[in-house]
C-alpha cells in the first residue's frame, strides 16, 4: 500500500521562459507538471511532483559549424562539452496550476548554467547542455 495519493490538476497558466546565449542562440525553456502525489502522512513533505522540461533553440549563424556524416561515441559526446556559454534571461515566469483538493501550486525553471559541445549535428547545428532548476511555491487554500 502506498504512503501517496495521486492527484489530478487542471493548468492555469504555462509560459515559454527565453534567454539569449552569448552565441546569439535562442534558447526557449519550458517545465511542465505532468503528475503530483500527495503524502497520507508526512506533512513535511506534503507534495511529490513530477515534471518535464523541454528545450528549443533557435540557432544563430555564427553558431553552426560544418555539416558531416560522422557517428559519436558516447564517450566523445560526454568529453566535447567544453565551453561554459554565458547567457541573459529575457523572459522567465511561473507556471500555475490547480491541484483537485484546491492547492495552487507554481512551477518556475531557472538556468543554472550551459556548456556547449565542440562536436555538431549532422546538419551543423550545435549542441548544448542545459542545467536547470526547478522552483517551486505551494498555496495551500485557506480553512
Amino acid at each position: 500500500m502506498s504512503d501517496f495519493v495521486t492527484l489530478d490538476f487542471k493548468v492555469i497558466k504555462e509560459y515559454w521562459d527565453s534567454y539569449l546565449l552569448s552565441d546569439d542562440t535562442k534558447l526557449k525553456s519550458r517545465v511542465v507538471l505532468t503528475g503530483v502525489k500527495k503524502s497520507k502522512m508526512d506533512q513535511s513533505k506534503e507534495y511529490e511532483f513530477n515534471f518535464q522540461s523541454i528545450q528549443s533553440f533557435i540557432f544563430s549563424d555564427k553558431a553552426t559549424g560544418p555539416a558531416h556524416k560522422k557517428l559519436y561515441t558516447k564517450e566523445e559526446m560526454e568529453s566535447s562539452y567544453k565551453k561554459e556559454i554565458s547567457f541573459s534571461t529575457t523572459s522567465e515566469k511561473w507556471n500555475e496550476y490547480l491541484l483537485n483538493d484546491n492547492t495552487r501550486v507554481r512551477l518556475k525553471n531557472t538556468i543554472a548554467g550551459i556548456t556547449k559541445s565542440d562536436l555538431y549535428l549532422q546538419n551543423g547545428d550545435p549542441i548544448y547542455n542545459v542545467k536547470i532548476r526547478v522552483l517551486s511555491k505551494v498555496k495551500r487554500p485557506t480553512q
